[in-house]
């Protein structure tokens, strides 16, 4: 029988191997009286390679009365050494009785290439405390880790080759582009009856009525201070769009003729009378440089209302 020497050890509870494998990722620094404990702890130390992120938790215990000097702590990105950067710093604060304790999160980034596996350290992270005048200041102590080279050791570099870019997902695109183009389609329908139906390009000069027409331009001459000029063009407008109704130009003695052929003008009789009777003493009998006061533009654009209200229910 076979006695085991004194550097052997042969582990036989698993709880055991567990607790010195978590031992293995901690470490521990010695401290000055007012911080009580300092602890940093990994999830490994062994497996890394170039790029890959290293966490680290720091749990420090200081008399309650000290504050941790968070400015004192190494800023994100900045580069702990010239193969080592820190990404991210984090820290919180927990009151426990008679103690704070802090607990430190740092993810540091590994930016070197290695032909063979390698240990590297990490080195002490200084950390700093202060009550009112009075300060400490600690380590966190240094860590080890094995960082593993990404190719095979010993591969002459003719025989390393890099690998491309993987090429961008594709997606079924299908679908998305129907749903567009029917929406699209909605839309510009939708548009397009606007348009129409309001009479704006492009279909302003096909759409609108010979009435609308005209009430668009006496509303323009009735901007401003009316001349007897302004008033004979607003007839004329009137009489033009009497005309392009009919289809022919319609006289005081045709009007009949006009109503029998657009019964729907029937119950404005009255108003296209008086409206061909003025504009017979306007452009034949009177030579006055005023407008009439017994038929004034407003009544004529009134008239011209009327017709356009009536188009439009014929449409």
């Amino acid at each position: 029988m076979r006695t085991p020497s004194a550097r052997m050890v042969r582990i036989t509870h698993p709880a055991m191997g567990l607790a010195l494998l978590f031992r293995a990722t901690c470490a521990y620094a010695e401290l000055p009286s007012p911080a009580h404990r300092i602890e940093l702890s990994a999830p490994r130390d062994f497996g890394y390679v170039m790029g890959e992120p290293i966490r680290h938790n720091i749990d420090v215990q200081v008399a309650q009365a000290f504050e941790l000097e968070a400015d004192f702590l190494p800023q994100p990105g900045s580069a702990v050494s010239d193969w080592l950067e820190l990404r991210q710093a984090e820290w919180k604060r927990e009151d426990r009785g008679g103690e704070t304790a802090y607990h430190i999160t740092l993810s540091y980034q590994v930016f070197k290439g290695v032909r063979d596996p390698e240990i590297l350290t990490v080195p002490a992270l200084p950390l700093r405390f202060r009550d009112g005048d009075s300060r400490i200041e600690v380590e966190a102590p240094a860590w080890n880790f094995t960082l593993t080279p990404l190719i095979p050791p010993k591969t002459p570099d003719e025989n390393v080759a890099l690998r491309g870019d993987l090429p961008p997902p594709t997606y079924p695109t299908g679908p998305h582009q129907a749903a567009l183009a029917g929406f699209l389609i909605g839309i510009t329908a939708l548009l397009l009856y606007a348009s129409w139906h309001l009479g704006l390009p492009p279909f302003r000069a096909i759409n609108l009525s010979p009435f609308a027409r005209a009430e668009r331009t006496l509303r323009k001459l009735g901007r401003r201070s009316p001349s007897i000029e302004d008033y004979r063009e607003a007839l004329r407008l009137v009489h033009g769009a009497i005309n392009e109704t009919a289809g022919h130009t319609v006289l005081a003695g045709r009007l009949d003729r006009f109503l029998v052929e657009h019964p729907e003008f029937e119950g404005l009789r009255e108003q296209l009378t008086a409206f061909f009777q003025v504009s017979q003493r306007v452009f034949f009998v009177s030579s006055e440089p005023q407008t009439p006061s017994d038929y004034s533009l407003d009544r004529l654009k009134q008239l011209c209302q009327q017709c356009r209200s009536i188009e439009r229910e014929r449409r």
